[in-house]
């Protein structure tokens, strides 16, 4: 899955995010569009394992392991980085105006360029994903449940009072890209 820019309305030059979630979307979305239960059943140990080998030494022309395991893996990698692609500095911006698409979008073009960038390549991506629901059981309400902890995360300060409803409305917002199309 190329993911480029666009620059006056042609697109010139590939976006900028991480190779390690390039290399674990596009063998997703070349092999697992239609793959029953997707971010639900589990990866294999040692095939995590050998993925995460794998993208630390070098740039395979293919990722080991079950569809399963490099799905997980992407999951791992979300959860592992230090700032989540949401800046925990928009976080409560995201949540309050969860309600409002407009302001939702505002938002994300607040973020820096490199996390913009991510969140517009793995929405893309999921939105592709939901083209496949007859084969693959996801569901837009499925999809935002499990990636909105990994990418709208609040501040270390506030993990302990994030409620109930923040996190309703931090699904809604991330369900709000899902649903919008490619209009971000």
């Amino acid at each position: 899955m190329q993911m480029s820019e666009e620059v006056d309305g042609t697109a010139e030059r590939p976006l900028k995010i991480p190779k390690e979630m390039w290399l674990l979307v596009d063998h997703l979305y070349r092999n697992a569009c239609r793959q029953e239960d997707l971010f639900q059943t589990p990866g294999k140990q040692e095939e995590l394992q050998q993925i995460i080998d794998c993208l630390d030494t070098s740039i395979p022309d293919n990722i080991p392991g079950s569809n399963h395991s490099v799905a997980e893996a992407l999951l791992i990698f979300l959860e592992a980085l230090p700032e989540p692609v949401i800046c925990y500095e928009l976080y409560q911006r995201c949540i309050d105006c969860s309600h409002d698409t407009r302001l939702c979008r505002q938002v994300i073009s607040q973020l820096p360029r490199c996390h913009r960038n991510v969140f517009r390549y793995l929405m893309s991506f999921l939105r592709e994903l939901l083209k496949f629901t007859g084969d693959n059981n996801l569901n837009a309400s499925l999809i935002a449940t499990v990636f909105t902890t990994l990418l709208l995360r609040p501040p270390p300060n506030l993990v302990g009072k994030q409620t109930a409803s923040e996190r309703q409305r931090g699904s809604t917002f991330i369900l709000g890209f899902l649903l919008a199309g490619d209009e971000e």
